[in-house]
């Protein structure tokens, strides 16, 4: 009897450990409660990390994209001036070439007429000189009439004046040339 009176009526060794069995429990309890809440905070603050670094990681994603944009665009205007500057180039090339070819032809037409220019001066001082002589040989001056036609013939030769296809002297003005040297008998 004295164990079931144990039984309902625990000792107060018993009863003491009972509590303190009890306060170890809720002690463990509130202490795991405590760990939960610490896990918890510990998980949403490693969430709250990951977040902010994706965040991160996609700012910096964002301004490389537009950095990398920017550059892009900056290429293809310097591509474009340069495509500018190349064609513009080329044209001016063009241009300067086509100049150049103007150029040689005008030099060449500026010799044809100093040629024309130089042949007409010739003619034009050989019909100076055969008008002197003309007036000489009707004044009948016939020593200045042989000193032009000495003067003539040094310059030009009797062949080319007196031949009326050839310059300085053509057609009538050869004929009389030769009639005039023909009377005078040089």
């Amino acid at each position: 009897m004295s164990e079931e009176k144990n039984k309902q009526n625990p000792g107060p060794e018993k009863a003491e450990d009972d509590v303190t069995i009890y306060e170890e429990a809720v002690s463990i309890d509130r202490s795991r409660q405590k760990s939960r809440k610490v896990f918890v905070f510990y998980i949403i603050g490693l969430f709250c990390v990951a977040l902010a670094l994706i965040l991160l990681s996609y700012v910096m994603q964002a301004h490389a994209n537009q950095q990398l944009e920017d550059l892009g665009a900056q290429l293809t205007e310097q591509t474009d001036a340069a495509a500018g500057a190349k064609a513009k180039a080329d044209q001016m090339q063009a241009t300067i070439d086509a100049m150049q070819k103007q150029l040689d032809e005008n030099q060449k037409e500026s010799d044809l007429l100093n040629q024309t220019i130089d042949g007409q001066k010739k003619s034009i001082d050989a019909l100076d000189l055969l008008w002197q002589l003309e007036r000489a040989w009707q004044e009948e001056d016939t020593e200045t009439a042989v000193s032009l036609i000495g003067k003539m013939d040094k310059t030009y030769t009797r062949a080319v004046l007196t031949d009326q296809t050839k310059e300085p002297l053509t057609g009538e003005a050869a004929a009389e040339y030769a009639e005039i040297c023909a009377d005078l008998g040089v």
